[in-house]
């Protein structure tokens, strides 16, 4: 009898959901309900397995060892004997194997904890109830503090989520924490939900439908049963579909409790027998349209999917509205049965399925002997050897690895078999034998031509390279097996260059109306960008598109494919051809928004007329998650530019709540009752539309002891849209105030000492703060170009009309124009000496004096209006520049000036005006005391007024020469004084 030996980890290291050990020592200082789970759980957990494993060698005849691997995470186990018996009790031991599964809901404190002023606890109500889920469902379950928040979104100032029941405060969360089977869990945190649902007043009801017409009867992407729920304002809960395939079997007693038909419903009592109703009569029209269709995979690539890949395998069946049956884990059963309603969902299911198998490769090792003698026993391997090789090759790659008949037989993923199969390369006892190796990998029916190359030109280039032989096999109706063949370390280089030409693909969606101009006359558009980029891509049409039903998606219609060296292209062609589409139809995202789950019914039912709204004017679709996965993220489906738009939109109908805890009073209920207080709270909901509502709670005898009444508590509901969130401190102060005029005492709000009223309109502005608008709170520090109003008039200094042309320029600015720090350089380079005469601005040149003008004088004189004739001419100066200059709020090109400057270094610098003689005598005004200009400190008098009668013609040259060079200064000056620098 030949002997068979396997050595396998489980769970594998790639599982996500176990890639940390979970400590609840550490998760739950302040557990309030916690079945002990410490370092019990662990020689709890040998012991299990130490059961599992005797009763395996009793039932089975074999051997099985067993030892802890990776890190504690996962066991090793090696069993030995007949193939038969080994291929069954490797079955029993992934089915049964005690591995912790973990699920956490989260869950409003108040919900499920009595009073948090007094050390929290579990309500009698809510324990009995999870005493008897876990009971039922043999699951473990444990209430955790949470860290955690129920929404992603920072709330206002003022508000906290840990204010130590002072002030306002976001609602406290914890998780309750379920452990166990993975069908134990599953089934728990249906009941889990259930029960949170009936707690907050909900009626809840199950039905019984056939699990295999569930993810039908759902449809795809699970849109009907979303619909069902919209119109009927419920939740529903359907079991998983992979129910009964882990975990234990289980005697009768709670056998009824892990039914895999019962669906439950949650809601309001007419809304539930409706929903109750809606769903059988669905589930009556489905049933008689089901079709089936069987296929073959490979029996370890079934085990894996279901053990590793569970998620897909959901996600694959809620996509298509279509269910999967799978054999037993372990068993050597190769078929699977999908089950759906059209042709297309169960062609396209088992693609996804084909798809996901070709990630699992199987590598074998054969030992040859040296030579061949009939005479002589042929060579073998030591078995205590090979056990120990088993384990530790096992053990370091995560493969799954056999040794039967003088070979070893490698299964895993692609890194997995090659790490497993080098390692055997490299170990002593194998140097004794020739040795063959061969890889099979699986591939779709669609690539074969693909990679084989026009007369397999692409195969025979490998194969002549590294001396390998490449076979392929037909296997199924959808798949292939290339097998590659060599007798050393050249089959791994062949492996590499094989998969160098195995198809990466891209697929997206691009609306058909685009289809032929992307396309081009006769092909050319599209012949060019897959010439430039060396990628193919197919686009269908409406009628392929519903024949085939997407490709990776359920949308796309574009698929573009090219060898795995070249997969960097994809993107680029993506975005290529993404180029000729409108920014409303192109770029098709999921966009993921945190709302609380308890407002999911509430946003599906009665909002769903605002949902659809939303829908219809950002062309994007909302998905809500599904019910039993107790998730809070909300997926927006659409074009890049709108789902953000789309996103506030949504939020927009999503309630802010907080609560405001007050210190126990006798006098609390009778104010309550009071007309002053329904005024007050309906004053707050006109004027600031913000709710409030009391919650008032009694505590009964504390631990059964008469004497120990526990005090009356309250607290004040405070609830408002998010986008008026604003006003919730306000709403607050005039609670308390209303409290303390009544003498009724509040705890000290966290934030009264720095809360002040601020400018309302100020405050509606709070992205521009000390940029645009002046608040009092940033009054001492304001930027330079906005001055300051408390100085006077006199010094209120306004931006530059042309450090803001227009509205884009004023929003694109560069920051450095509105966040100058205010040193004492800065503020002397703007102020100008004291004394009678001083201007605020150099005085216009007049008209034909041949001194060139600034810009921002010109500005000035626009604004002024002074001459319509020079500001006609000027509005025609302006006009004539490029855009891209009038938009520029500084120019930092300085080399015109500073070479000017240089050229007469040896100059003095020019003085500074002392008094002024312009028209309008030594002590004018300004012109204008509108939109003075910044003063110009080197401006000399010279500058201002044209030059008296006689002057040389050599001392006018100078003159003129003087005021170009002081000009230039000052532009230096200027823009470097604007810098800070």
């Amino acid at each position: 009898m030949d002997v068979y030996t396997t050595s396998f980890t489980y769970p594998r290291r790639s599982r996500h959901s176990h890639s940390s050990a979970i400590d609840f020592n550490s998760a739950s200082t302040n557990d309030a309900y916690n079945v002990s789970h410490s370092d019990a759980t662990a020689s709890q957990d040998t012991e299990a397995i130490q059961k599992l494993a005797m009763m395996a060698m009793s039932l089975h005849g074999c051997h099985v060892s067993y030892f802890l691997a990776d890190h504690g995470r996962g066991w090793n186990f090696h069993i030995t004997g007949a193939y038969q018996q080994v291929m069954v009790t490797r079955g029993m031991i992934l089915k049964e194997c005690p591995i912790q599964h973990r699920a956490a809901i989260k869950v409003t404190r108040s919900e499920i904890l009595d009073s948090p002023s007094s050390k929290p606890a579990l309500k009698l109500e809510v324990r009995r109830r999870l005493d008897e889920i876990a009971s039922q469902t043999l699951a473990h379950i444990a209430v955790v503090n949470s860290p955690l928040s129920l929404s992603n979104r920072t709330p206002p100032d003022g508000i906290s989520s840990s204010a130590g029941w002072s002030g306002l405060e976001t609602e406290r969360v914890c998780e309750l924490v379920v452990t166990g089977h993975e069908d134990s869990v599953e089934l728990a945190r249906v009941r889990l939900l259930v029960m949170l649902d009936e707690l907050s007043g909900l009626h809840a009801e199950l039905c019984e439908i056939d699990h295999k017409l569930h993810a039908i009867i759902a449809g795809r992407k699970r849109s009907v049963l979303q619909s069902i729920q919209e119109e009927t304002a419920t939740n529903i809960y359907l079991p998983s579909p992979l129910q009964g395939l882990m975990g234990p079997e289980l005697g009768s007693s709670v056998g009824n409790f892990r039914n895999s038909n019962v669906i439950w419903i949650t809601g309001e009592f007419f809304g539930v027998q409706r929903a109750r109703d809606m769903l059988y009569q669905v589930s009556v029209n489905k049933s008689k349209s089901v079709i089936s269709r069987d296929t073959a995979i490979l029996p370890r690539k079934l085990d894996w999917m279901v053990t590793d890949r569970a998620e897909d395998l959901r996600s694959i069946m809620s996509d298509n509205a279509t269910f999967i049956h799978f054999p037993p884990l372990g068993s050597s059963t190769s078929l699977i049965t999908v089950y759906g309603d059209h042709r297309v969902n169960i062609q396209r299911t088992i693609r996804s399925i084909m798809q996901l198998a070709c990630q699992y490769y199987v590598g074998s090792f054969w030992l040859l002997p040296m030579q061949f003698n009939a005479l002589l026993p042929p060579a073998t391997l030591n078995a205590s050897a090979v056990t120990t090789l088993l384990k530790q090759i096992s053990m370091t790659t995560g493969a799954e690895v056999v040794f039967k008949s003088m070979c070893f037989e490698v299964h895993g993923l692609e890194h997995e078999v090659r790490s497993a199969v080098n390692m055997i390369i490299e170990l002593d006892i194998i140097k004794a034998f020739h040795h063959e190796i061969r890889f099979q990998i699986e591939l779709s029916n669609d690539h074969r031509e693909f990679i084989s190359g026009k007369k397999n030109g692409k195969i025979n280039k490998i194969m002549q390279t590294t001396n390998v032989k490449i076979k392929f096999e037909t296997f199924n109706d959808y798949n292939f097996l290339i097998d590659i063949a060599g007798p050393d370390n050249s089959v791994l280089q062949g492996l590499s260059l094989l998969q160098e030409e195995l198809p990466a693909e891209i697929s997206f969606h691009v609306p058909e109306a685009y289809h032929k101009r992307i396309i081009g006359v006769g092909g050319r558009s599209i012949q060019r960008i897959m010439k430039k980029f060396g990628v193919y891509v197919k686009f269908s049409n409406a009628e392929e598109f519903a024949a085939l039903g997407g490709y990776n998606d359920n949308d796309d219609n574009v698929v573009a494919r090219t060898p795995a060296k070249n997969a960097i292209n994809l993107d680029n062609l993506k975005q290529s051809v993404m180029e000729l589409v409108n920014p409303k139809d192109k770029d098709y995202v999921n966009e993921t928004v945190s709302i609380p789950r308890r407002y999911h019914r509430t946003l599906l039912g009665e909002k769903s007329i605002f949902i659809h709204d939303i829908e219809t004017k950002t062309n994007s679709r909302v998905h809500f998650p599904d019910k039993e996965t107790a998730s809070d993220v909300v997926t927006i489906f659409g074009p890049e530019s709108q789902v953000q738009i789309a996103a506030a939109m949504l939020l927009d109908h999503v309630p802010f709540e907080a609560d405001m805890a007050v210190p126990p009073s006798a006098d609390l209920p009778r104010i309550l009752g009071t007309p002053e207080f329904s005024n007050l709270v309906e004053r707050v909901k006109r004027e600031l539309q913000v709710s409030i509502v009391p919650n008032l709670k009694t505590q009964g005898p504390v631990n059964g002891n008469s004497e120990n009444e526990a005090p009356t508590e309250l607290s004040f509901k405070f609830r408002c849209q998010r986008s008026n969130s604003d006003f919730l401190i306000t709403a607050r102060e005039m609670l308390e105030q209303f409290l303390l005029n009544h003498n009724i005492h509040v705890y000290p709000s966290p934030t009264a000492h720095i809360h002040k009223r601020g400018d309302s309109f100020a405050d509606s502005f709070p992205h521009f703060d000390s940029k645009v608008l002046s608040t009092a709170k940033t009054r001492g520090h304001e930027s330079v170009d906005m001055g300051r109003p408390d100085v006077g008039d006199r010094d209120r200094r306004l931006r530059m009309a042309n450090s803001s042309p227009d509205v884009k320029a004023l929003f694109n600015a560069p920051s450095y124009i509105y966040n100058l720090e205010e040193h004492d350089d800065v503020e002397s380079t703007y102020m100008p000496p004291p004394g009678p005469g001083v201007e605020y601005w150099t005085p216009l040149q007049p008209i034909g004096s041949g001194i060139p003008h600034r810009t921002r004088h010109s500005e000035d004189a626009i604004k002024r209006g002074s001459d319509s004739l020079l500001e006609a001419k000027l509005k025609d100066q302006i006009s004539k520049q490029p855009r891209s200059l009038q938009n520029r709020a500084q120019s930092l090109d300085l080399t015109f000036s500073l070479s000017r400057i240089t050229e007469s270094g040896s100059r003095l610098p020019p003085e500074s005006p002392t008094t002024s003689t312009g028209d309008t005598g030594g002590n004018s005004s300004p012109t204008s005391a509108t939109a003075p200009s910044f003063p110009s400190v080197y401006a000399s008098p010279i500058s201002g007024r044209p030059a008296p009668v006689g002057t040389a013609p050599q001392a006018q040259a100078q003159r003129s020469e003087r005021v170009l060079d002081e000009e230039a200064i000052d532009e230096v000056s200027r823009v470097i004084s604007n810098l800070g620098l």
